[in-house]
């Protein structure tokens, strides 16, 4: 469907006015797939499409239908308007069965006759008795002799119908009996009422009533036309035996062909029916807002269901840890291997790793997807998240229209189905920092292990010295600093060095673990609001926008 209009836009001239509205239509019936009532979206797709049709065929033709119940005279009001006797009447046809064209002029009509599927026609290129009675150029009259629309056969009401949806002005020959005939009413005009601009009401028979009969007639068939909806009916009184009324109805129908609006009108009026029923489902509500609040509020809750505040405590602990393996003293630092590592427990500390290595080979399939081992969330914190998830939801729905409501709730309800797995894998794919450490970590344990080997330099010199005593044998001489050994003081100096670096690196290690922390813990926001906006509120406002894209394309549909 898209694209109908863009291949006409050159082809008509003076239609600007028609072609916003139907390109309005195809915009609006385009945002409504799936969301709007599907019956009435197929029947706006057949209206752009065969508005597509009629433009892409001449502007200049005016297609005029007579129509009407059996014995209502529309064979004979067809003959009194071209002249000439075309249509069977009476006893020779008592019901039209095939619909028959009568074209003035020398404009080609092969192709919409073809279109509206009429295969018996007359060219009138001589100036008939219609012509003459107006002295009006006529050249561009398409005049149609319906089938009888109460018709016993089923075929004759199937072409009825799929005509009336197509000429651009459709004359109702009624019968001063059967003009109130409920068929006639709730099938053509009723349905119709909004096409009253390109409707004609010819009451035919005239010469069998008295003036006063037939302005009652006229009188009571305005009511009941106004009473079906169409606003301002123009209704003619005809006689097709005596002539009485049909230089009313020339006039009239020399107007429309002369003006060339016809086509477009009926155009108009097409869009304007499908456009109102569209809007009555769509509504005009102002689109709802999705507020930051709301997204803060929902991410916080993704956050404490995920175990964001768990695994922001375990980052800090490990950093500590491995700090202090890193950077504590030799002696000592080797007990804190017997703590576990709080990442590991919680099989974060390889996932990035592992992400990357799926993502590489996720084409072939030889890699899941890493999980980790956090608690689940408990009742509260799933309470929690659904809260804030169903207050985005019920915000964005508010004062929408049923269909558009529902379209929200079953756009987001349908992605929040993975939320709970999407959560885990945001916090998976997050890196934590877990295979990163400081440069200043290295420079703690080369001077660590430097003072321990001062230390422990110092200590076995004091060592072979106590076995030289002894055993009795000579002490070598022993250098002094200020009178105190200078062994001694290398024992005492790299341990007293030592401890004051390993509390100076626990001191850095504590502000590098907060610090590491508050930056896993942003990282760690910053894919929630990405689930966030993913799962939630891009679906809330993909809806939204479609629904402001309906709701204002409908509104220029029905200007």
């Amino acid at each position: 469907m898209t694209g109908i209009v863009d291949t006409v836009k050159g082809l008509v001239r003076g239609s600007t006015d028609v072609l916003t509205k139907i390109e309005a239509l195809e915009d609006a019936t385009e945002a409504g797939q799936g969301r709007l009532d599907p019956v009435v979206l197929s029947e706006a797709s057949q209206i752009v499409d065969r508005a597509g049709q009629r433009l892409r065929m001449s502007g200049d033709l005016t297609v005029v239908a007579l129509a009407g119940a059996t014995g209502s005279g529309k064979s004979s009001l067809f003959n009194a308007l071209t002249g000439l006797d075309l249509a069977a009447i009476g006893t020779r046809r008592p019901t039209s069965s095939m619909p028959l064209a009568c074209v003035w002029g020398e404009e080609p009509a092969g192709e919409l006759l073809n279109w509206l599927g009429i295969p018996r026609r007359h060219q009138v290129a001589h100036r008939s008795s219609l012509e003459d009675a107006q002295s009006e150029d006529l050249d561009g009259l398409v005049l149609l002799d319906l089938p009888d629309h109460d018709s016993t056969e089923v075929e004759h009401r199937l072409i009825v119908d799929r005509l009336v949806e197509l000429v651009d002005l459709l004359v109702w020959v009624v019968d001063p009996q059967k003009y109130a005939d409920a068929a006639l009413h709730n099938r053509y005009i009723k349905p119709f009422a909004s096409h009253s601009s390109v409707m004609v009401f010819a009451l035919n028979h005239a010469d069998k009533l008295s003036e006063e009969q037939r302005d009652s007639c006229v009188a009571d068939l305005t009511r009941l036309l106004k009473s079906d909806g169409l606003k301002s009916p123009t209704i003619v009184a005809t006689s097709a035996v005596s002539g009485a009324g049909l230089n009313d109805l020339r006039g009239l129908l020399v107007n429309r062909v002369n003006a060339k609006r016809a086509a477009r009108e009926r155009l108009a009026a097409d869009v304007d029916r499908v456009a109102d029923r569209m809007a009555s489902q769509c509504g005009n509500a102002k689109t709802p807002e999705i507020a930051k609040s709301d997204i803060t509020e929902l991410v916080d809750a993704l956050a404490d269901a995920s175990g964001v505040p768990v695994v922001v405590e375990a980052v800090r602990r490990s950093y500590l840890q491995r700090a202090r393996a890193a950077t504590g003293w030799p002696v000592t630092k080797w007990l804190g291997r017997f703590k576990p590592d709080p990442l590991r427990r919680l099989h974060l500390d390889q996932l990035p790793k592992q992400q990357s290595k799926a993502l590489r080979k996720s084409a072939s399939n030889e890699v899941s997807i890493a999980r980790s081992s956090l608690p689940a969330a408990t009742p509260v914190q799933r309470a929690r998240m659904d809260t804030a998830v169903r207050n985005i939801t019920n915000k964005a729905a508010a004062g929408l229209s049923r269909p558009w409501a529902d379209s929200v709730r079953t756009a987001i309800r349908r992605r929040e189905e993975t939320l709970g797995d999407e959560l885990d894998q945001a916090v998976a794919r997050t890196d934590l920092g877990a295979n990163t450490n400081p440069g200043w970590w290295g420079v703690a344990r080369f001077l660590q292990w430097l003072l321990f080997l001062v230390a422990l330099g110092g200590a076995v010199w004091l060592a072979v010295l106590a076995v030289l005593g002894y055993l009795q044998l000579n002490d070598p001489p022993l250098p002094k600093w200020q009178g105190i050994p200078i062994a001694t003081l290398m024992l005492i100096s790299g341990a007293l060095l030592g401890v004051v670096v390993s509390i100076a690196c626990r001191l850095f290690a504590s502000s590098g673990a907060n610090r590491r922390a508050r930056l896993v813990a942003k990282a760690l926001r910053s894919e929630l609001e990405k689930v966030a906006e993913s799962h939630v509120v891009a679906p809330a406002r993909e809806e939204l926008e479609a629904y402001t894209i309906c709701r204002d394309k409908l509104a220029i549909a029905r200007r």
